[in-house]
């Protein structure tokens, strides 16, 4: 480690019971930190007066506390592009049956920003600050576009890529050349590939400099259709991704040759 060491070991605590899906005792933190059970019982107390951790009264091992819900509430509140991102969402879900999700990119995997519920008989078991797969996605897709092939492939490995249901593309130039095509039309879409029986369409959002930074995406039951059209659904998930864009500073270059005589067909 470099830096702060004790920052350091503070944060490894976090993101471990982050990705825990419950409370974990001191010794396993201890073995997975491959420190001493003595020194995490430190950091733990010093993280628990603060309310970053928290005991569970059954067990007493250690979870999340409430002061990381706060500090992420926080931050939303304060984040731009989630405060333009969460007025389309909405109005994407109150359609009835799309739950829809706004997410970016670390490394080789996605993170959820927001997450909202429609009144679908689908629930949303995602939740701000959560991980998704990129490789099976519509939002990681959408997130993956415009990289390049080799780019896509050096991040996600030459496979095979986890295979999460029958329908996943687990080869990465098969999903390189999906996302290709997702390019000339706008928006990508995961047709059972993340989970059996779900459809979902993505678009990317940029920033003024035209960089993919974040993207949306909304979900559905396949039983929904045929009365819902794939492509209906990528125009309405593409102008909310391109009003968002706009509020971030986004100008189509595009949209101004359409606008321009000049360049009339």
């Amino acid at each position: 480690m470099t830096g702060n060491l004790s920052l350091e070991r503070g944060l490894a605590v976090l993101n471990l019971l982050k990705e825990a899906d419950e409370a974990v005792g001191v010794r396993d933190l201890a073995r997975r930190l491959e420190q001493s059970a003595p020194a995490v019982q430190r950091i733990l107390n010093t993280l628990a007066e603060q309310g970053y951790v928290e005991q569970a009264p059954d067990s007493r091992r250690y979870r999340l506390g409430h002061s990381v819900l706060a500090l992420a509430r926080k931050i939303l509140s304060k984040d731009r592009l989630v405060g333009l991102a969460e007025l389309e969402l909405q109005a994407l879900a109150a359609e009835g049956c799309f739950n829809a999700f706004l997410g970016i990119r670390r490394g080789d995997s996605g993170i959820y920003l927001l997450t909202v519920q429609s009144r679908s008989p689908v629930v949303i078991r995602s939740s701000p600050g959560e991980t998704f797969p990129l490789h099976s996605s519509a939002l990681g897709k959408a997130l993956l576009m415009e990289l390049g092939g080799e780019a896509v492939i050096g991040m996600l490995g030459r496979g095979p890529l986890e295979q999460i249901t029958a329908r996943t593309v687990t080869d990465p130039h098969k999903l390189v050349a999906q996302i290709s095509a997702s390019e000339s039309i706008g928006y990508t879409t995961s047709l059972d590939e993340n989970f059996i029986g779900l459809i979902a369409v993505g678009a990317p959002l940029r920033d003024a400099s035209g960089t993919i930074v974040a993207a949306i995406s909304v979900a559905y039951p396949r039983s929904v259709g045929p009365h819902v059209e794939i492509a209906e659904i990528g125009e309405a998930v593409m102008a909310a991704a391109a009003r968002i864009s706009a509020g971030l500073g986004f100008r189509d270059s595009r949209e101004n040759r359409d606008r321009d005589p000049h360049h009339a067909a």
